[in-house]
Order: structure tokens, then sequence, then C-alpha cells
């Protein structure tokens, strides 16, 4: 059970921002490259996720405390995992990430040194950038929107940037930021008992609902500027899905709004690879079996 404990302290369901954009990125650039899915491909996913969860194993690290008090399920508070543990899972991950990206391409490697970098300055001091309102942004924008992308193309150059599909990054870069933004808004009252400086907490609730509605917009604006058909209906959703919050702000649909685009686009991906719907369907499943065993209680819920 303890390396059950460690696997879904890696949070495997919030990989799917991860996957998902790969995957949707991954469809735009295979129309243009008139390719198709390959061992490759599965190999970048699982890199991927190797990032993400070492990302994920030093953010329980440092947030043990906020996390409390903001009444978040923890695998620390609980003892099922150690800080050791979990030290040694985030350097077991971030090496096999970064040596798989070197096996690969220089070019990889460089993006995935970036996004491990990342995944421990967010978290940890004396950067803690997830505590820095603009930093904070930022980091998620760039990582999740700009380098994912990037893994598109595992060894790209001047000849071959064209295939990655240059509004792609800008579009996830606006729909990410959308997401954070809303997500620091639910945990504000912790954040401010601990001295976080998130956005939410700096300059309130609507003005962060305001923001992430600026850029749901500018999502949808870049995706119909790219006649990206699919990514404008989903950013045109996000954005309809916030705008009664900007009126009459609660805390449900604050949240059902910050994970409704996460859900479609998961959908998205799933409709372009039918097996990754059947995986996630899969996954789920067995997540939910796991947190109703080991917490009593019933994971995910959309809202």
């Amino acid at each position: 059970m303890r390396a059950l404990d460690y696997l879904f302290a890696g949070r495997p369901l919030l990989h799917l921002p991860v996957w998902s954009i790969y995957l949707v990125s991954l469809h735009y650039h295979f129309e243009l490259a008139h390719s198709s899915f390959g061992w490759g491909n599965l190999i970048i996913m699982i890199l991927l996720s190797m990032a993400a969860a070492g990302a994920y194993f030093v953010n329980q690290i440092y947030d043990e405390q906020s996390d409390a008090l903001n009444d978040k399920l923890g695998f620390l508070q609980r003892g099922l995992v150690s800080r050791t543990g979990l030290w040694i899972g985030f350097i077991a991950c971030s090496l096999i990430s970064l040596v798989g990206a070197g096996l690969i391409s220089l070019q990889m490697l460089v993006v995935f040194a970036q996004l491990v970098a990342l995944g421990f300055i967010y978290s940890a001091p004396p950067f803690r950038l997830k505590d820095r309102p603009v930093w904070g942004l930022l980091a998620n924008a760039y990582g999740f929107g700009w380098l994912i992308v990037l893994t598109v193309v595992p060894d790209f150059g001047m000849h071959n940037l064209g295939l990655i599909g240059w509004d792609n990054p800008f579009y996830f870069m606006a729909a990410v930021g959308s997401i954070y933004v809303l997500t620091t808004i639910p945990d504000m009252a912790g954040d401010r008992l601990t001295g976080k400086q998130t956005i939410a907490v700096i300059w309130g609730v609507r003005s962060s609902l305001l923001l992430a509605l600026m850029l749901d917009i500018a999502a949808t604006y870049i995706a119909w500027r790219s006649s990206y058909g699919w990514l404008f209906y989903l950013a045109a959703i996000a954005a309809f899905a916030v705008l009664p919050n900007v009126l009459v702000p609660h805390d449900r649909s604050i949240l059902l709004a910050a994970k409704l685009p996460i859900l479609l686009l998961t959908l998205l991906a799933g409709y372009f690879f039918p097996v990754y719907l059947v995986f996630i369907v899969a996954l789920i499943f067995v997540t939910r079996i796991y947190y109703s065993k080991r917490f009593q209680i019933i994971y995910p819920r959309l809202a």
C-alpha cells in the first residue's frame, strides 16, 4: 500500500492538463506534419509525467502548513508518506525525465531542464514563485502553455519550427493563466494566514475573476484568428463559466469554472486520441477506489 501512496502522492489526475495540452498540440502538429502517434510520443508523455510528479512531491513538502489551513487532503499530514520519501521521489522523477529527454535530443533536454527547474522553484524557497502573484502566473503560463507545446517536435530547429503550430503556445498560455488565477481564489483565506502573496490575496476576488475572464477572451481570440474551431469553443465556454462569477462570485461556481476547461480539454484530447479517453476513465475509476479506501472520500469531483 505504501507504493500506492507515493504513486497517488504524485497526483496523477493533476497530470491531466499536461497530457491533454500535449495531445491537443500534437494533433494540430500532426495536421501540419502529416504524421501519427508513435512510441516516441508515449515516451515523451511519460517523461512529462515524471517531471510533473517531481514538482508535486516538492510542492507537498513546502506547502504542508498551508495545505492544512486550506483543509486540503494531505499525504504528509496523515503520515502516508515521509518528507525523505518525497525528496527521493522528486530526485528520481527529475533524473528520469532529464536523462530520457537528453537521449531524445539536446533541445528536449533544454526544455525538460526548464520544466524541472520551474517545478522546483515554484514551491521551494527562496523563490517560491507560487506565492508571488505575477511570477506564479507567468510560471504556469510558460511551463504549461509554452514548454509542453514545444515537446510535440522532439528535435526542432529552424527548418521545422513551423510544424509546432505557433499559435498553440499563445493559446495555451492564456488558457492556463486563466485557470491558474481561478485556483488561487478558493485558497485565499489559508494563503493569507500563511503570508502568501497570490493573485487572489493581493487583488481580491473580483479583480482576479476579471483577469481570468480577460485571459479566456484572449484565448478565444487567438483560437478564432488561427481557425482552431474546437479550441475557440472551449475558450468561449470557459469565458462564459467565469462571467457570472464576475457579477456574483460564488465558491462552488468558481471552482467549477476552474475545472471545466480541464475537463473539456481532456475530452477534446480523447476525441483526437480515443485510447487516451479510455485510459482517463480507467484512471478515474482506480483513483476513486484508492481515495475511498484510504481516505473515505469521493475523489475526484467536478465541483
